[in-house]
């Protein structure tokens, strides 16, 4: 007795949605038995695409075939058996051996004889061919939209899908606090282990999609998000290639190397344990060694925490002695009490602010016109690259390297184009907000937890160094020349200040409004 075995099989990928369901597929297979007068012994079924070889039931059947345990098989197409060299191989020879007696689709039967292998292969072929133009064209469609800023790919944390403008946007409810956890990370604050704990305690919870989410963030995806060059605006794809992506970035591109250098650079001093504010902030005065801290417990029960060298860097004992960190404490808030700028002088700013801001335009718009240029000259060489490999004078990988510098460089200056692109008003803004931001860092800073002290002194200071229990600083800009302005009493003289802010506008743009009472998601930037 003949053994006949019907395969029905659906894939569940695009190439096969005009296809029979596997129900469907199986009904009308029953009705063309009865037509041929053949009696299905097994039905068979799997959904899995057929583009490659592999699949389970499909290598079971065919193996029954060649053990001379199946005479024959039913299935609604040829193309339903196999849609890869492999696999067609397999049922052509299969036939030709006599190991197959017959293959009844739905309208034809192919048989040993061979004009029916030649017009069995002619349509598998034909199923072959189809998924390598589904390819060709999906690669096609996949790097024309990466050509114009845009993945194919579900965008990361802090980005959603616009569905109606086929664009990516901003995620309302978790960018912000995506670019707090980078935030964090790029001050030292905090490790990235207490980031994200620190995050999924406030309630940060990923996207809900189909399939999952809404879940605390995984360690696996907070580690790989930032390793991602995604935030910074660049679209990297598996072989190196990169595009400038159409999405507004998260952080720059300095900051997001400066977060491989904390997360990857060998040898990198990082703050591993942060149990005290300042650890790993402040230098010894004496021998350049890093501060470190102790708590000491009196018999009494009280706890004090001291400040010292420590004594790392030099191979003679150095000398500086410890300090209280309520005595520390102290000095940084007489030293950010230095920013505090009278009433007055910030009303003359104000009126000065305006003239400056239409003196500025013209700056702007030479710094502009020298970035296009200079992006324009990439392009050429960009273009003069494709033609030598085209001719083929430089090989494959030679041309791969240049290219991805190229690309590389180009994205930069466009970065850096789209920065110089903020109008002077409102750099004017930002001016205002520096006086904003000195008023309140010393009320921020004594009422705020150990964490947010930390994140001011990196906010607003560098080259913090301890000698003989004191403690001295450097400010950052625009913040210096703000000290400098307030110790001076003819300050008001002059326009030369808020002109030189108006010079390095660009460095100072990120400049932090602090709010110690606001929640981790919803705290402005605090990068320098």
């Amino acid at each position: 007795m003949s053994t006949y075995i019907l395969y029905a099989r659906k894939s569940t990928e695009s190439e096969d949605r005009q296809v029979l369901s596997i129900p469907s597929q199986i009904a009308e297979l029953q009705r063309v038995a009865a037509r041929e007068g053949v009696q299905i012994a097994e039905v068979l079924s799997e959904s899995k695409s057929a583009k490659a070889p592999g699949r389970p039931v499909f290598n079971d059947l065919m193996r029954r075939v060649f053990r001379g345990n199946v005479q024959g098989i039913l299935c609604w197409k040829m193309d339903r058996l196999a849609r890869n060299h492999l696999d067609t191989g397999q049922i052509l020879q299969a036939l030709a051996d006599g190991k197959l007696e017959r293959v009844i689709t739905s309208d034809q039967v192919y048989t040993g004889d061979g004009n029916d292998r030649l017009m069995g292969g002619v349509m598998l072929g034909m199923a072959t061919k189809f998924i390598d133009d589904l390819r060709a064209n999906v690669l096609r469609g996949i790097r024309a939209r990466l050509d114009r800023g845009w993945v194919n790919y579900r965008p990361p944390l802090g980005y959603i899908n616009d569905k109606a403008e086929k664009t990516i946007v901003k995620d309302p409810e978790r960018f912000d606090k995506v670019r707090r956890m980078w935030e964090l990370l790029l001050t030292g604050a905090m490790r990235p282990e207490e980031i994200r704990r620190t995050v999924n305690e406030d309630g940060f919870r990923t996207r809900l999609t189909k399939r999952g989410g809404g879940k605390p963030i995984a360690r696996s995806v907070f580690y790989s998000m930032f390793g991602n060059p995604y935030y910074a605006g660049i679209i990297q794809w598996k072989n190196g290639e990169s595009w400038r992506g159409g999405h507004p970035p998260m952080v720059t591109l300095d900051e997001f190397d400066r977060v491989q250098e904390i997360l990857g650079r060998p040898g990198r001093s990082r703050p591993k344990r942060h149990a005290f504010a300042f650890t790993g902030l402040i230098h010894c005065g004496g021998c350049g060694g890093a501060i470190t801290a102790e708590r000491h417990v009196k018999p009494n029960g009280r706890q004090y925490v001291y400040y010292r060298c420590s004594r790392m860097k030099s191979k003679e004992r150095c000398r500086e002695l410890p300090i209280p960190e309520s005595v520390l404490e102290q000095q940084i808030v007489r030293h950010l009490g230095r920013l505090t700028v009278p009433d007055e002088v910030v009303s003359w700013a104000t009126r000065h602010v305006r003239k400056v801001v239409v003196n500025e335009q013209a700056r702007r718009e030479e710094v502009h016109g020298t970035l296009e240029k200079t992006i324009a000259a990439v392009r050429r060489q960009e273009e003069a690259l494709l033609s030598l490999r085209l001719r083929e004078l430089v090989d494959d990988s030679t041309y791969t390297e240049k290219r991805t510098a190229l690309l590389q460089q180009r994205h930069s200056l466009e970065f850096r184009l789209s920065q110089s692109s903020r109008s002077p008003r409102e750099i004017g803004e930002f001016t205002m907000q520096t006086f904003e931001f000195a008023a309140r860092v010393k009320g921020a800073f004594l009422n705020g937890t150990s964490v947010q002290k930390r994140v001011v002194l990196e906010s607003v200071g560098l080259n913090y160094t301890l000698s003989g229990k004191k403690l001295a600083l450097e400010f950052k800009n625009p913040l210096r020349l703000l000290a400098e302005a307030a110790s001076r009493s003819d300050w008001c003289a002059t326009t030369d200040d808020v002109r030189t802010w108006f010079e390095r506008s660009t460095e100072y743009f990120s400049l932090p409004k602090l709010d110690v009472a606001a929640p981790l998601g919803t705290m402005p930037s605090t990068s320098q």
